[in-house]
């Protein structure tokens, strides 16, 4: 075997990128669920976003293929990924929250879907997700292909953690979107979606745990960034045919509406949930959210809860 072959055999495949912010202990599960990976040719890098812990003993406990990176001044999650994704070897990139962990086969699973078909820019899984509140549900993968309008008109990739990506198509299609407040992961799936087709492994190959301090519980962040990449969407959309443009204004409305009543703004709530209804009419769970918005239906509540979770 010559010098490049065993320098490619030592190479990572996979390069797992972990954003990290304080809370030092969430990350030992995250890293001890990449430790246990079938693959075994991954690298790890941690980018800590000014954190006041220090993550370099945690770090340290594991074998060289994990390295802690650290920004001097808080930047958030989506400029912490970018800064991993900078400075990743692997031929793909993996994500992977702090607070989720994966099953063992889950690298090895995804780089096999990739290995039977080079035209793929991203594969996604399952995930099952753990509420604060002890209750739980799970999600299959559902779209494959060229799935490019599908994802306009509704968000059909999963978290972050569930994704695995060609490296060279995220340097390509410009990353994570800092500008954005929220949403940036769904953003990137945007233009990635459209130039490339996409797979999944249909299996719960992820773990999701609710904190209390998630970007998706601060609604105030989480509705600027719904407003903002909905006049993205907009741009995106604006050549579609009529129908398909409906659909697609209506998921957004919904979803902008929902955020807003979860954020205790009924009026607003009711304005995008009732756009959504004239947008697409034919889209029950927008009805029962604005039936929700209207009567003050308790947030917290079965009902509310579902209606949530039927539209993601």
């Amino acid at each position: 075997m010559g010098i490049r072959e065993r320098e490619r055999e030592r190479s990572p495949e996979v390069s797992v990128v972990i954003p990290i912010y304080n809370q030092p202990q969430l990350i030992e599960a995250a890293l001890n669920s990449v430790a246990e990976q079938s693959l075994e040719r991954y690298e790890v890098v941690v980018v800590d976003d000014a954190s006041n812990a220090d993550f370099k003993p945690i770090v340290n406990a594991y074998d060289d293929r994990v390295r802690l990176l650290t920004h001097e001044e808080n930047r958030g999650a989506a400029a912490a990924r970018n800064t991993g994704i900078e400075h990743a070897n692997g031929e793909y990139v993996a994500f992977l929250d702090a607070d989720d962990t994966w099953e063992p086969t889950k690298l090895e699973k995804q780089r096999e879907v990739f290995e039977n078909d080079d035209e793929l820019g991203l594969v996604y899984t399952g995930f099952v997700q753990y509420e604060l509140d002890g209750s739980e549900w799970e999600r299959y993968p559902e779209a494959r292909g060229k799935i490019y309008v599908d994802e306009l008109e509704r968000d059909r990739v999963h978290p972050t953690s569930t994704v695995m990506v060609q490296r060279d198509i995220l340097a390509e299609v410009g990353g994570f979107d800092t500008n954005l407040p929220s949403r940036q992961d769904y953003d990137l799936w945007l233009r990635i979606t459209e130039y490339y087709e996409v797979d999944y492994v249909d299996e719960i190959l992820v773990d999701k745990r609710e904190q209390p301090d998630s970007i998706s519980k601060d609604f105030d962040s989480r509705i600027e960034g719904d407003l903002a990449v909905f006049e993205k969407v907009k741009k995106c959309a604006a050549d579609l045919d009529f129908l398909t443009r409906s659909r697609i204004y209506s998921y957004h409305h919904h979803v902008i509406g929902r955020d807003y009543e979860s954020n205790g703004d009924r009026w607003k709530a009711l304005k995008h949930l009732g756009l959504a209804i004239v947008r697409y009419p034919f889209r029950p769970v927008s009805y029962g959210m604005f039936i929700i918005a209207l009567f003050g239906i308790d947030r917290n509540g079965p009902l509310l809860m579902f209606a949530k979770r039927f539209i993601r």
